[in-house]
């Protein structure tokens, strides 16, 4: 049963970026300053600002801006050549606290599908925190800042967070609704997208070209890091047309890479070669092993002593197992709605995850507080400005929430728990409307199919829930289990998330061909394949965590990432 997870990661090179540090800014509360200190010049034109977009970056500093992508053809799973969209990728850089050319970088991102990378951004990984915990209307600097150990790269996917769309004519609704279609919108596509992103960015940063590249994904982040790990890994094998998916500019463009930074390798990198810069991931809440997760955590919480028995002593509601009449996971998520606590976190209220993190990200969209989160002036890169925005789109034939989602036919095609999940989403941001901002005070006034910011996209749901390989494809845990072979691996286990019920990771992988058994450990688990190799994966435990780890322990968080590192 295919389902949505609703939450809440030289060939053309072509950025458009800003690094004019400020490292030395105080904490501003957004009541204090008056929009008109971070405007423009009204004699100077925003593009004369940003570097031509061929320039090479030579020294490392705090850094935003979009990479393009343009239209690329591909092959998925044997079927008709697939044509994707171009798009504008947003990214925000943070170079590491000491010797950053020296350090690993890390790419972060959220999951969703469809889901902006703010609350990993926002929530205690970055320099700044936006975390009301530790500023309650600004910012504070972050202890657990991870540029303490790495360089950080955080990526918005396709048409989410500050990512955006372009077409030849954005306001035809038909163009507009055909980009959302499975040929931007699936895991194969949305991997390839984040390669080009990092390659691209490296690219750029010669400094960090042959630095290690650690992905750091958060729930489908992991799905995306799966197929991203295995297509890099695995390019040699791909570009011979032996797997599920074929694109022959992509696979050129990781053969530049490496040949560049290493002058040895001719043709398609090895696998071997391509580990020694992608060797490390870590994955936080993942979903990395498709449908075979969920039926693995439906067991387990239909067992008694898991999470579901404690709401019910809690609160008196009594949980029904559905034993083979239903979908077991589904009839955890269905029960733990109904009690009224959040699924993402089951101690905590219902919708607690969403109505906390986006405080942080409505702190985002409002100038000056937007460049004291990026530590750069927004108002020098050229992409934001509506003027410059030509052919920029966000939406399909409606905008945004306001879209009566529940009334597409696709909702309709999803069963039903996996509705009263999405119309959950849709009520919450009903009820309680996420906050535009005021950057269309700065940068200009967009059209209705166009906005600044999408935390999460819908259509992007809904399109993933009908690609030829979605997220709960067997070929992801059979990837995930390639892949671990040769990366190492970290997995968070945070004891109160129901939508990814930690315990269900490890009991999943047990029925992929080629397991032998699965060793779980206080800290770890040990996969052991049939043909001898036996690989461990760190897997601490976070007993006050939700599904976002970063937001609740992020100092143990921390703590854990630095000692695996070492």
């Amino acid at each position: 049963m295919k389902r949505i997870l609703v939450l809440a990661a030289l060939v053309l090179i072509s950025a458009v970026s800003c690094s004019n540090s400020v490292n030395n800014m105080e904490t501003v509360d957004n009541d204090t300053v008056d929009d008109s200190d971070i405007q423009p010049d009204d004699d100077e034109d925003p593009s004369d600002t940003v570097p031509d977009e061929d320039k090479i970056v030579e020294d490392l500093d705090f850094e935003s801006g979009f990479i393009a992508l343009e239209s690329v053809d591909y092959v998925l799973k044997n079927y008709d050549q697939n044509t994707t969209g171009k798009a504008m990728m947003w990214y925000n850089f943070q170079p590491a606290d000491e010797n950053p050319e020296e350090k690993p970088l890390f790419v972060f991102y959220n999951g969703g599908p469809g889901s902006a990378s703010a609350i990993v951004f926002l929530y205690n990984t970055a320099k700044r925190t936006g975390d009301q915990a530790f500023s309650e209307d600004g910012f504070a600097e972050n202890a657990s800042s991870w540029t303490q150990f790495g360089n950080l790269l955080y990526v918005d996917a396709r048409q989410t967070g500050f990512s955006y769309g372009i077409l030849d004519d954005p306001t035809d609704n038909s163009a507009r609704s055909s980009y959302f279609s499975a040929s931007n919108f699936n895991v194969f596509a949305d991997a390839a997208d984040f390669i080009r992103v990092i390659l691209r960015f490296m690219e750029k940063h010669p400094s960090l070209k042959s630095n290690p590249v650690i992905l750091a994904g958060e729930s489908y982040g992991g799905t995306r890091s799966t197929a991203i790990l295995n297509i890099l890994l695995n390019v040699a094998d791909y570009a011979e047309k032996n797997r599920q998916f074929y694109d022959e500019t992509l696979f050129n463009e990781i053969a530049a890479h490496f040949q560049k930074i290493d002058p040895s390798v001719s043709g398609m990198p090895s696998k071997d070669v391509v580990a020694k810069q992608f060797g490390r991931q870590i994955l936080i809440q993942p979903l990395i092993a498709g449908q075979e997760q969920f039926d693995a955590e439906g067991e387990l919480l239909e067992q008694s002593g898991s999470p579901l028995y404690i709401i019910e002593d809690e609160t008196g509601r009594t949980f029904t197992p559905c034993g083979d009449r239903c979908d077991k996971h589904s009839n955890a998520l269905y029960y733990v709605q109904k009690a009224g606590r959040d699924y993402y976190s089951y101690r905590r209220p219902y919708n607690w995850l969403f109505d906390y993190t986006d405080v942080g990200a409505a702190k985002m969209l409002q100038m000056p507080m937007f460049s004291e989160f990026i530590l750069n002036d927004p108002t020098k890169i050229d992409g934001l400005y509506a003027e410059n925005r030509g052919g920029a789109f966000r939406y399909g034939s409606t905008n945004g929430y306001s879209r009566n989602i529940t009334a597409d036919p696709a909702f309709e095609n999803l069963p039903e728990l996996d509705k009263i999940i999405m119309k959950a989403r849709i009520d919450q941001r009903s009820a309680k409307p996420f906050s535009t901002g005021n950057l269309e005070s700065v940068f200009g006034e967009l059209p209705p199919y166009d906005e600044y910011f999408v935390a999460l996209s819908y259509e992007i749901n809904l399109t993933f829930s009908s690609a030829p390989i979605d997220h709960y494809d067997t070929i992801n845990g059979e990837m995930f289990l390639e892949n671990i072979r040769t990366v190492k691996t970290f997995i968070t286990q945070a004891e109160e998330d129901i939508i990814i019920y930690s315990k269900g990771v490890p009991e999943s992988l047990k029925s992929f061909e080629g397991v032998s058994g699965v060793t779980l450990e206080d800290n770890s688990f040990t996969v052991n394949f049939s043909d001898g190799q036996s690989v461990e994966v760190t897997f601490p435990f976070y007993p006050e965590s939700s599904h976002s780890v970063p937001v609740n322990q992020p100092a143990k968080l921390f703590s854990d990432v630095k000692k695996w590192l070492e």
